[in-house]
């Protein structure tokens, strides 16, 4: 596993937003397997949603792309990476102690990049800016798709 995906990026894989396409590209030329854990898979599932509650997507659009992710995993499209949650909240906690008063990161960015971290990832995949600072600060490499 060479690369940690922050969830932004997979929710553009399966809704259309502005981005999306861009990201599909980015992706697909990576030629890399996309690793979730179980933060993703909650995060996405809370995300769309989200999207059905603001009138963003009808409730079968949100269904539909809570399925495509499962129905990815199923066919090894996605794989799923185990997570020691213990380590990962003590590096949440240090990573939040010692940087969220400099990056303004919050403590889901934080548990992504601990996340990462916790995999041996040295790279990120994310638009979020106090997230690459965050993970900048720790020592990863980061990776906008535009």
């Amino acid at each position: 596993m060479n690369c940690y995906y922050d969830s932004g990026i997979i929710l553009k894989l399966y809704t259309l937003e502005e981005t999306s396409a861009a990201v599909r590209r980015f992706v697909t030329q990576r030629k890399e397997p996309l690793y979730l854990n179980s933060l993703h898979r909650t995060e996405c599932v809370s995300a769309f949603r989200l999207k059905y509650f603001r009138n963003e997507c009808d409730e079968a659009a949100a269904t539909s792309a809570i399925a495509d992710i499962e129905d990815d995993i199923v066919s090894g499209v996605i794989r799923i990476v185990e997570i020691d949650w213990d380590v990962v909240w003590k590096l949440c906690r240090t990573f939040s102690n010692s940087y969220a008063g400099v990056t303004g990161c919050r403590t889901l960015d934080a548990l992504h990049v601990a996340c990462a971290r916790s995999l041996g990832i040295r790279e990120l995949i994310t638009t979020d800016k106090r997230q690459m600072e965050l993970a900048t600060h720790v020592g990863m490499k980061t990776t906008s798709p535009f």
